[in-house]
Protein backbone atom coordinates (compact mmCIF):
# COMPACT_ATOMS: atom_id res chain seq x y z
CA UNK A 1 0.00 0.00 0.00
CA UNK A 2 1.44 3.39 -0.97
CA UNK A 3 1.29 6.59 1.10
CA UNK A 4 -1.87 7.89 -0.63
CA UNK A 5 -3.70 4.59 -0.10
CA UNK A 6 -2.59 4.55 3.55
CA UNK A 7 -3.90 8.10 4.04
CA UNK A 8 -7.23 7.19 2.42
CA UNK A 9 -7.53 4.07 4.60
CA UNK A 10 -6.80 6.13 7.72
CA UNK A 11 -9.48 8.65 6.67
CA UNK A 12 -12.00 5.86 6.04
CA UNK A 13 -11.29 4.40 9.48
CA UNK A 14 -11.60 7.84 11.11
CA UNK A 15 -14.96 8.47 9.45
CA UNK A 16 -16.26 5.02 10.40
CA UNK A 17 -15.24 5.65 14.02
CA UNK A 18 -16.69 9.17 14.11
CA UNK A 19 -20.03 8.10 12.58
CA UNK A 20 -20.26 4.63 14.14
CA UNK A 21 -23.86 3.42 14.28
CA UNK A 22 -25.01 6.08 11.81
CA UNK A 23 -22.99 5.64 8.59
CA UNK A 24 -20.67 2.98 7.18
CA UNK A 25 -18.01 4.54 4.94
CA UNK A 26 -16.37 2.65 2.10
CA UNK A 27 -14.80 3.20 -1.32
CA UNK A 28 -16.36 2.17 -4.59
CA UNK A 29 -14.12 0.75 -7.32
CA UNK A 30 -13.85 1.62 -10.99
CA UNK A 31 -13.84 -0.93 -13.80
CA UNK A 32 -10.10 -1.52 -13.27
CA UNK A 33 -10.46 -2.14 -9.53
CA UNK A 34 -9.03 1.22 -8.48
CA UNK A 35 -10.63 3.21 -5.63
CA UNK A 36 -13.23 5.62 -7.02
CA UNK A 37 -15.98 7.43 -5.09
CA UNK A 38 -16.30 7.82 -1.35
CA UNK A 39 -19.57 6.21 -0.23
CA UNK A 40 -21.54 6.20 3.04
CA UNK A 41 -24.31 3.70 3.70
CA UNK A 42 -26.99 4.81 6.16
CA UNK A 43 -27.16 2.35 9.05
CA UNK A 44 -28.88 4.49 11.64
CA UNK A 45 -29.97 7.98 10.55
CA UNK A 46 -33.78 7.98 10.37
CA UNK A 47 -35.28 9.81 7.41
CA UNK A 48 -31.94 10.36 5.66
CA UNK A 49 -30.95 9.11 2.22
CA UNK A 50 -29.88 5.47 2.24
CA UNK A 51 -26.56 6.07 0.44
CA UNK A 52 -24.32 9.10 -0.07
CA UNK A 53 -21.65 9.43 -2.81
CA UNK A 54 -18.91 12.03 -3.09
CA UNK A 55 -15.57 12.61 -4.79
CA UNK A 56 -13.63 13.43 -1.60
CA UNK A 57 -13.85 12.35 2.04
CA UNK A 58 -14.30 15.96 3.12
CA UNK A 59 -17.35 16.40 0.90
CA UNK A 60 -18.73 13.06 2.07
CA UNK A 61 -18.33 14.07 5.71
CA UNK A 62 -20.16 17.34 5.03
CA UNK A 63 -23.07 15.31 3.63
CA UNK A 64 -23.03 12.93 6.61
CA UNK A 65 -23.28 15.91 8.96
CA UNK A 66 -26.30 17.27 7.08
CA UNK A 67 -27.66 14.41 4.94
CA UNK A 68 -30.38 14.85 2.36
CA UNK A 69 -33.76 13.36 3.18
CA UNK A 70 -34.63 9.92 1.91
CA UNK A 71 -37.49 9.59 -0.54
CA UNK A 72 -39.09 6.45 0.84
CA UNK A 73 -39.52 4.70 4.13
CA UNK A 74 -37.50 1.71 5.22
CA UNK A 75 -38.12 -1.62 3.58
CA UNK A 76 -40.44 -3.86 5.54
CA UNK A 77 -40.97 -7.57 5.44
CA UNK A 78 -44.00 -8.70 3.48
CA UNK A 79 -45.97 -11.12 5.65
CA UNK A 80 -46.73 -14.51 4.09
CA UNK A 81 -50.23 -15.11 2.86
CA UNK A 82 -52.36 -17.26 5.16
Amino acid sequence: MNAVEEAHEAMRERLNTAYNGRWRVWRSRDDKGRPAAWVATNIGVPGAAPTLHETTPERLEAQMKNPPRGFAGPLTEVPPEP
